[in-house]
């Protein structure tokens, strides 16, 4: 029996619109009066995070900044903090900011960007998060971030990935969330382990954990948990993780995968 179900948010829970169908709220609150527990677990900011789950139910747990962070939506408590350390990801902010490259830093939950750039402005108005600036170099280095964003073309990005991999700092990685988006985070923070974490908190076997995603961010997730679902516009290296694929997010994947597993 699933005790436990991890959901994606963007491309998974959130249809195109990003808005959480009627049928998919009714069975996440069917399924949790029955005893399962929810998470969600993202690449995005928990305070962007938090408001599209608001009143989903009364308290969630969110994994956010792709498991750099575990944190209730609603009590507010703290179970995981992971950032990168300050001058941490000295190496790899500098090469960004010398070549031009357009990228975000997560600080104290907020957007920081040492220039605005149009895909800022977009990314900002599409998620909700208002933009800072912090225009100094040297300060930027020195503050710890949750995760660095990059933003590029879909046609360009697996170069400029190859390129900030070849000046990654020691403790980092890649990868990839949306088209068109790198996350950069510590080596050990993962959405699997984050989701592991909380299981183990919960007192919950990783056997008794259904994992429901659609990106390359969430497949430590679908390998960690129990049974792992692709949503049907997942992509095929998502797919081929998965042990179950459902429909897409527009058409209640997650109401799919709720009702064969989690609503016997």
């Amino acid at each position: 029996m699933m005790r436990l179900v991890a959901m994606d948010l963007d491309g998974t829970l959130l249809r195109s619109d990003k808005s959480i169908s009627d049928a998919a709220i009714e069975a996440i609150r069917e399924a949790h009066s029955r005893g399962v527990a929810f998470a969600v677990a993202t690449g995005r900011m928990f305070q962007t995070s938090q408001p599209v789950v608001d009143g989903l139910l009364d308290e969630l747990p969110i994994i956010a900044y792709n498991g750099a962070l575990i944190k209730y939506s609603n009590c507010g408590l703290t179970l995981l903090r992971l950032p990168i350390a300050a001058r941490g990801g000295e190496r790899v902010v500098r090469f960004m900011w010398e070549w031009g490259i357009v990228f975000q830093a997560y600080i104290d939950d907020q957007l920081w960007v040492a220039r605005v750039a149009p895909e800022t402005v977009a990314y900002s108005e599409k998620y909700g998060a208002p933009i800072n600036v912090m225009e100094d170099i040297e300060e930027f280095v020195n503050r710890e971030a949750f995760k660095y964003l990059v933003l590029d073309d879909e046609e360009r990005i697996a170069d400029v990935r190859k390129a900030i991999d070849g000046v990654l700092d020691p403790g980092l990685r890649t990868m990839l969330s949306s088209p068109g988006m790198i996350e950069i985070v510590r080596s050990d923070v993962s959405k699997g382990r984050a989701l592991s974490h909380l299981a183990s908190s919960m007192g919950i076997s990783m056997d008794n954990v259904m994992a429901i995603g659609d990106s390359e961010n969430d497949i430590d997730m679908l390998r960690a948990a129990g049974i792992g679902v692709a949503m049907g516009n997942a992509g095929d290296d998502v797919k081929a993780e998965a042990d179950y694929i459902v429909a897409s997010n527009d058409d209640d994947g997650v109401v799919e995968a709720l009702e064969r597993f989690a609503l016997l």
